[in-house]
């Protein structure tokens, strides 16, 4: 079973994303939201395709994850 993210995980990982989101070189941003994305991905093994069940257990996570992803420009 994958572990639940804490509180304080929330915290860093949030924290990350927006310093992220600062950053002014494009391409520097696209690679750490890559990276914060891959992080998440091993961390709390999000499954390569969209899970319903995970993504009801994991709703913090998710909506962290989506955002980062929304940021991305593929």
């Amino acid at each position: 079973m994958t572990e639940q993210m804490t509180f304080g995980e929330m915290q860093r990982y949030t924290k990350r994303f927006n310093d992220i989101l600062r950053v002014t070189n494009e391409q520097i941003k696209q690679r750490r939201l890559a990276n914060l994305m891959t992080d998440l991905e091993m961390a709390y093994r999000i499954p390569a395709l969209n899970n319903k069940e995970f993504n009801r257990n994991h709703t913090e996570l998710m909506q962290l994850y989506r955002s980062v992803s929304a940021e991305r420009s593929l």
